[in-house]
């Protein structure tokens, strides 16, 4: 027990330090491309840092997978340029006990993922894409998981569900008179965006005074000014954005309208199988270390090492998704399939070493 927590500390220590690189060095990458909008109405540096902030989250999620793979190769290669994993080795331990004590620190690591990918990144997100929004247009922009305020005048605008192509789903425009008392609410099942103007759909006008409510019904409607179509590239729903949860009721909700919902399909599949990516690529680091000679290299060697089959998984995963999309493979083949095959290889490279 005493070298199997040892070894979990190791690599948890390796793996969080290469979090704190790869989340370094995209932060300032991401920082300096926000410096081209810095001084755009009150978006300011100070803006520019919190965003870039409240995407790390994000940001370490898609690079955990990488991360843990070079996690496992710094603290394993130290422990084997120490001469320490030979020793362990000489006294009996066997290379099943190695990937074990490694399996628990990717279990600890597995969880962090699944907090960052389910609650901390897709909350971040959201409230860093809102924030920039309104720094940037001038405008009050307020997201939250019921949907989207967005306020121009006197007229506060609801918006339910964001789609692609600039349409929109449960829209209520609330108008209020000059002393701020509501006295209309129009809501309209669908909108989009056409030749400069908003088209809304199976509206519902209420008109409010003191003595009554009155309510029409229109097929459709037309308004001028509702959101800023500027705003779409923020408001728009992004599927890596997105938590499990929401994708799978969002891609139900999709498919319920007849839809296409393969974009946010493969996007929750992708969140189911990236802790098992995650494992796969911790167990990759056991066989590489343990073939390798202490003295054949040293921790420039490992990271190379680890950057180029981060880099390779990463193309081979994004092509394969992007495959499946193009030429309809089921979203759980396409973003299961380089989860499997990292897994595959892993098992493989360990039971050669036995």
């Amino acid at each position: 027990m005493i070298v199997d927590r040892y070894i979990a500390r190791a690599v948890l220590a390796g793996t969080f330090m290469s979090l704190f690189v790869f989340g370094s060095l995209f932060a300032f990458i991401s920082f300096v491309a926000e410096l081209q909008s810095v001084g755009m109405n009150n978006y300011g540096a100070l803006q520019a840092f919190i965003y870039v902030m409240l995407n790390l989250p994000q940001l370490l999620y898609q690079v955990f997978p990488s991360a843990m793979l070079l996690g496992g190769l710094l603290s394993l290669g130290a422990l084997a340029s120490t001469s320490e994993l030979i020793v362990m080795r000489a006294a009996g331990i066997s290379i099943m006990r190695i990937t074990t004590a490694v399996l628990k620190a990717g279990a600890v690591l597995i969880v962090i993922v699944v907090v960052l990918g389910e609650f901390l990144a897709p909350a971040a997100i959201s409230t860093a894409k809102a924030m920039r929004a309104e720094a940037l247009e001038g405008r009050a922009l307020t997201r939250d998981r019921r949907g989207l305020w967005s306020k121009y005048g006197n007229n506060f605008v609801h918006i339910g569900i964001v789609l692609p192509d600039v349409q929109l789903r449960d829209v209520v425009i609330y108008e209020l008179d000059e002393e701020h008392r509501l006295k209309k609410t129009t809501f309209a099942e669908q909108a989009h965006y056409e030749d400069g103007l908003w088209h809304l759909k199976d509206v519902i006008n209420s008109e409010i005074t003191i003595e009554s409510v009155k309510s029409t019904f229109n097929e459709t409607e037309t308004w001028p000014a509702m959101v800023s179509t500027d705003l779409f590239n923020v408001l728009n729903l992004e599927p890596e954005d997105m938590s499990a949860s929401e994708l799978w009721h969002y891609s139900l909700y999709l498919d319920e309208n007849e839809l296409d919902s393969d974009p946010f399909w493969l996007a929750f599949w992708v969140k189911i199988f990236t802790p098992l990516t995650s494992v796969g690529m911790l167990m990759i680091s056991v066989p590489l270390v343990l073939t390798s000679s202490s003295r054949s290299g040293g921790a420039g060697q490992r990271i190379l090492v680890g950057v180029m089959i981060g880099v390779a998984f990463y193309v081979l995963n994004r092509v394969v998704n992007q495959m499946g999309i193009i030429y309809g493979v089921t979203p759980i083949l396409s973003a299961g399939l380089p989860s499997l095959l990292v897994i595959a290889v892993s098992m493989a490279m360990i039971r050669r070493l036995r």
